[in-house]
Formats: C-alpha cells, structure tokens, sequence
C-alpha cells in the first residue's frame, strides 16, 4: 500500500468518525422530544391499551349537545423539567393511580367496581409516562358526558389539577394556553351548567 492511499483511508475513517460525533452529539434525548401536537396528543403506541378510550383531541375545548373534552395542562417552568418521582410523588399524593397502560387516573368506587373520571398524560410524544421520564408538561383530560355529572366531574379534576401544579411548583392553563383567573374559573364551571342543561 502506497503512502498517498494510506493517507486517503485515514481521511476517509476521520470523516467518518467526525459524522457519528455530529450525529450522536446533536441528537435529542428521546424525553426531550417537541410537545405533541393535539390532534396526536394520545396516540399511544400500539402494544399500550388504555383502560377507557382516549379521546380525540382535535375536539378538545368544543362542545355539542352531547359530547364535549376538557383538557388542562401542567406546565414546568421554563427551562424546568418534571421527572418521573416527582410526577408519580405527586400523583399519589392528589389521589391518582398509575394504570397498566401507563397513564394516571381518577377513579370513583361503586362497591367493588371503579370508574375513570379522568386521566393524566405526558404531554410529550407518545404521551405516557417510565420511569426514565423527563417532560415539559403534564395534560388531565375529561370527556363528557362521563361518569358524573358535567359540574361534579370539574370540581372533582380542576382540584386535583392544581393540587400537582403546587406539589410539581408548575403553572396550571386552559385548553387555550391561558392562566386561570377567578373568572376563568366560574365561566368553565357555567359552561359545565351549560353542558349538563343541554343533557336534560
């Protein structure tokens, strides 16, 4: 082997070694993934079967006659992340279960039986929760009509909703990204009036 092709092979490995450098120092961690956008929100992958159907959340914040979804979402601070023992901490402390297909919920118990209320998600591709979870932001979500009345279902979620935004030290908003006011609040739980008036 001449001295010339020698050279050439050392440069062709250098480019090589210089590609996987860039390619493995650029790439993202698999939790740093950008926030799932909402009409992906919840599709889980396919061996994850959730134990109430999720729903679409294209129609997440519309209401009909007879159906609406209610979403909030839990927001880290920015430049902050939430990490599985603090998310499953806090879970347990507001009164959530962690289910088999990786999602947390609230039940209500009728004598041996329980029923999902509403359920909390990652809100980062593909919107469940391991153990070696680093996320943005959590999502509770609600469908309605559910196993409440409309009213009783938000006074049972928004609670538990802020209760993790103080345990998690995260900021609390509507489907539109919005702050909770006092008004806010009395104009969600008139809609749910509303929605509960239109089932009668």
């Amino acid at each position: 082997m001449s001295a010339l092709e020698l050279r050439i092979i050392i440069f062709l490995i250098g480019l090589v070694v210089l590609g996987l450098i860039y390619y493995f120092g650029t790439r993202k961690p698999s939790h740093t993934r950008p926030d799932i956008d909402a009409d992906e929100l919840f599709q889980i992958e396919p061996e994850i079967k959730a134990e109430e159907p999720l729903p679409d959340v294209a129609e997440t914040g519309t209401m009909t006659a007879d159906r609406r979804i209610v979403t909030l979402f839990l927001h880290a601070k920015d430049g902050l992340q939430f990490d599985w023992h603090q998310i499953k901490d806090s879970a347990a402390k507001a009164g959530l279960e962690y289910g088999e297909d990786h999602l947390f919920y609230r039940y209500r118990r009728v004598g041996s039986q329980k029923k999902a209320l509403f359920l909390v998600a990652n809100m980062l591709k593909p919107g469940v929760f391991d153990p070696d979870l680093r996320t943005t932001g959590l999502v509770f979500i609600m469908t309605l009509p559910g196993e409440m009345n409309a009213l009783d279902l938000w006074d049972t979620m928004f609670p538990v909703a802020k209760r993790m935004a103080e345990l998690l030290d995260g900021s609390l908003t509507d489907e539109n990204h919005s702050a909770f006011s006092r008004q806010r609040i009395a104009s969600m739980r008139e809609e749910m009036r509303t929605f509960e008036s239109a089932q009668a």
